[in-house]
């Protein structure tokens, strides 16, 4: 019987399907004496009836409402009786989902409820949203808030959940705004600046920074704008996340210490204030276009995935030098700027002259041609190893062999593919490309019995005679034995690159943690939703 827990986190990577067969498998759906199994179902179920429509839709409310209600008749909470309350109202039920959202109102007066105070006052603004005053919800919802300022998770949640009730209940959500956590900023700009006069620059950001309310922010720390940027946000109590191209000692070695000493203390200084420092490659010794890149794609997904994430918004930030085009002659800045632009992200650009020399990049060594920068697809299918020879060929006839002449014919194909063992390997020079590939593959009714492992990954690779391998690889595979049947695993860099790259790919969200070789771990995220 599979753990309640696990099949939660399989709704939450995507592979809700997947989730639902193991909950209907495992007896649960049965479970009518079970409060435990009854929630699960009713999320379930809610989660069901959000990707479904018409009459369809109706039906997995009115189960879903059906779950809380039983479950909250077993063991009586809050939470539950306000799930009642709000699957009513998006069902259409007005007239119940007042009924019952007085009766939460009634419970909460009642002492004693294993709740935190944010989660007990945020269900109370819940209550009184649906109960029909909102300005009432608005203020509740800003006191919960005060119970925890930075539980930005939470706070996002209860955005989310107000975000789907008030046009059920026929009003207008604007009002959420005045709610909705610090922006998230990405930033980058150019190295020519002279330590000694960046003083407008820095009256420049700090006006942006305030009128945006910005609270968290994503880049690297190359000396000259990055590194004022990252001052300004520290200085107002922002969370700093800095995201090199590789490691500390290479980054300050290329990007920090020929401009200068100075840079080298102001940058160590960032660095220590730093909430978290992401070394997105250990490249060294040279300058990696495409690690920068990576870092660049990393940072602005980063960004964009905090926002969302928290229901707030996103912004970038491009410091520009004087030269010709829409950001100047910088070709990461440009190169960053285009890529967000084309997404349709909020921009906000500062022009600021070079006062400093720049070394030009051609007298340092500049990648390798046989190191491109690639989204990796890995397909497994689950329980195939296990088989002999005699079941995998039977297998093949009947199940492999088809499936794979349907993966043939998806719209979206491979810039190349090599086996590995019983799974294979896709590459794409393109992110967002891979990641319809991997969304239309997952669409396919797998071999019976055989559920489909798909796991992403981005990075820098090494080729050589049409096959890639490398570190990456192994890594990929690494995760790939772990990932979740049914679902799309993605990495960290896979997850927050596509972000930045195809904002419509879907919501990646996120699922656990992968242990590193040598320490430290990688978060995943499961891909759901988006254009199929």
């Amino acid at each position: 019987m599979t753990p309640l827990p696990l099949i939660t986190t399989l709704a939450r990577s995507g592979a809700l399907d997947r989730a639902w067969t193991l909950f209907r498998g495992g007896g649960y759906d049965a479970a009518t004496g079970d409060p435990a199994a009854l929630a699960v179902k009713g999320r379930l179920l809610k989660d069901l009836a959000l990707r479904a429509s018409g009459q369809e839709r109706a039906d997995y409310l009115d189960r879903a409402r059906a779950a809380y209600a039983a479950a909250d008749a077993l063991d009586p909470q809050p939470y539950l009786l306000i799930n009642v309350a709000s699957l009513a109202a998006l069902g259409g039920d007005l007239d119940e989902a007042r009924r019952v959202a007085r009766a939460v109102i009634a419970r909460l007066d009642e002492p004693g409820w294993a709740e935190t105070p944010y989660w007990l006052q945020a269900t109370w603004a819940e209550a009184m949203l649906i109960a029909g005053d909102a300005q009432a919800a608005s203020a509740a919802l800003a006191l919960a808030i005060t119970h925890d300022p930075d539980g930005w998770a939470d706070h996002a949640s209860t955005l989310r959940q107000f975000g789907l009730l008030i046009p059920a209940l026929g009003g207008e959500t604007a009002w959420l705004d005045q709610h909705r956590p610090p922006r998230s900023m990405h930033y980058v700009g150019h190295l020519g600046i002279d330590p000694n006069d960046g003083a407008v620059l820095r009256a420049q950001v700090d006006a942006l920074l305030s009128e945006q309310r910005v609270g968290f922010g994503y880049g690297a720390l190359a000396a000259g704008s990055d590194i004022i940027i990252a001052e300004a946000l520290i200085a107002r109590g922002a969370e700093l996340q800095v995201i090199l191209p590789n490691r500390v000692a290479d980054f300050v070695a290329l990007s920090v210490r020929p401009f200068g000493e100075a840079w080298v203390a102001r940058f160590e200084a960032c660095l220590a204030a730093a909430a978290h420092v992401n070394e997105v490659t250990e490249v060294d010794s040279e300058f990696e276009p495409l690690a920068t890149a990576l870092a660049g794609d990393i940072a602005m997904g980063a960004a964009l995935l905090n926002a969302r994430t928290l229901e707030s918004q996103a912004i970038q930030l491009l410091v520009i030098d004087e030269g010709g085009g829409p950001y100047g002659d910088g070709a990461s800045t440009a190169r960053d700027g285009t890529i967000w632009n084309q997404a349709g992200g909020q921009q906000h650009v500062i022009a600021f002259p070079r006062n400093a020399p720049v070394a030009p990049s051609a007298t340092v060594n500049e990648g390798r041609a046989d190191r491109p920068l690639l989204a990796l697809i890995h397909v497994g299918l689950e329980g195939v190893d296990s088989l002999g020879e005699g079941d995998f060929a039977r297998l093949n006839d009947t199940g492999i062999a088809p499936w794979l002449s349907h993966v043939a014919t998806l719209s979206e194909q491979p810039d190349f593919a090599q086996p590995i063992g019983t799974a294979w390997l896709y590459g794409f020079a393109s992110i967002a490309r891979a990641a319809h590939f991997a969304r239309r593959l997952h669409a396919l009714d797998p071999p019976p019995g055989h559920p489909v492992r798909i796991t992403g990954h981005y990075g820098l690779v090494h080729s050589h005679a049409a096959t890639v391998y490398g570190p990456a690889i192994a890594g990929l595979l690494a995760v790939a034995a772990g990932a979740l049947p049914g679902a799309i695993t993605l990495t960290e860099p896979f997850a927050l690159s596509l972000s930045a790259h195809d904002p419509k790919a879907g919501r990646s969200e996120h699922i656990g943690e992968h242990d590193l070789l040598g320490g430290g771990t990688m978060r995943l995220f499961g891909l759901k939703g988006g254009d199929v």
